[in-house]
């Protein structure tokens, strides 16, 4: 989008619920992955950001970020990118998974700004931007995604902000899969970018906390994460791609996020059904032990010298 687009923005868009059912549909199948508190331990921790797709990051150092104009040289065109950990705050998700339980109430702006306060805390930032809306302008992409992006007028965001909250919290989203429901409250507030860095990893916490609120395990939501850091060029061209116009076309990003969620609830699927396995059978239950009752029998039936 460009500056002059967000006149007439407003919170519209498409959605081809019709193309998602068999998306929906798979997630319902893995849903008690969704939410058992039985995680593999890759889902406990903070996943990296892996060069898998000539992946380029949006998660350099606080204040970092190469300006939106800024060509790569040649060397950094020919070699791969430099890879920063994706750095969701645990004070955030701690924070999240206390304040957003089931029934709880729902996200305001004074959430949002705590969240982005959380995660400026966590890269040792103080100061105005941290927990605040920006006051300058904001320019995000590059020619390799697709283009520049220009988030909202500085003097709108208060305005806009407002409105965002009062969006993700309508009856209209409130009626859609918490999953889809997620995503698109984390595109639109990508799409506004109200802050002056950490909006991709605010926009992640915001979906976590949707999701908290209708059960889901917090941890599950680093699904999400590692597939949009294994694929950050999709994503990130995909983005640029639906900002071209508004209203924006967003069943393929919803789409890309489910298939990314519905294969790491896969494997958690796999780990819960191993441990089940295994408190079934007495061999795989307690193998050490099991071996040592044989030894034990085995000697038993012996011979006495």
């Amino acid at each position: 989008m460009r500056v002059e687009d967000w006149a007439s923005f407003d919170f519209c868009y498409l959605l081809e619920l019709h193309d998602l059912i068999p998306h929906i549909l798979a997630l319902d199948e893995y849903k008690e992955a969704a939410i058992s508190p039985v995680l593999p331990p890759h889902w406990l921790e903070v996943p990296q950001a892996p060069a898998a797709d000539g992946a380029i990051t949006d998660n350099p150092p606080w204040g970092a970020e190469r300006s939106a104009t800024e060509e790569p040289s040649d060397d950094q065109a020919a070699a791969p990118t430099q890879q920063f950990p994706v750095r969701d705050s645990s004070k955030a998700r701690a924070w999240i998974k206390q304040r957003f339980v089931p029934g709880s109430a729902s996200i305001t702006v004074s959430d949002i700004l705590a969240l982005h306060g959380m995660v400026a805390e966590e890269h040792g930032v103080s100061g105005p931007t941290a927990g605040a809306l920006r006051t300058t302008g904001a320019e995000v992409g590059r020619e390799l995604v697709g283009g520049i992006h220009q988030g909202a007028p500085a003097r709108r965001l208060p305005q806009l902000i407002g409105q965002y909250v009062a969006f993700i919290d309508s009856e209209n989203l409130r009626g859609l899969h918490p999953v889809i429901h997620a995503l698109i409250a984390h595109f639109f507030l990508d799409t506004i970018h109200p802050f002056f860095d950490g909006n991709g990893r605010t926009s992640r916490l915001v979906a976590a906390a949707i999701l908290s609120r209708h059960g889901y395990n917090l941890h599950g939501t680093y699904g999400l994460i590692r597939y949009f850091y294994r694929h950050e060029l999709r994503y990130h061209t995909m983005l640029h791609l639906i900002w071209r116009r508004c209203p924006f076309e967003i069943t393929p990003f919803v789409a890309f996020g489910i298939e990314g969620f519905v294969l790491e609830l896969k494997s958690v699927d796999a780990f819960i059904k191993m441990k089940l396995n295994r408190s079934r059978d007495p061999d795989l239950a307690a193998p050490g032990w099991r071996g040592r009752i044989r030894a034990r029998r085995h000697r038993l039936t012996q011979p006495i010298e």
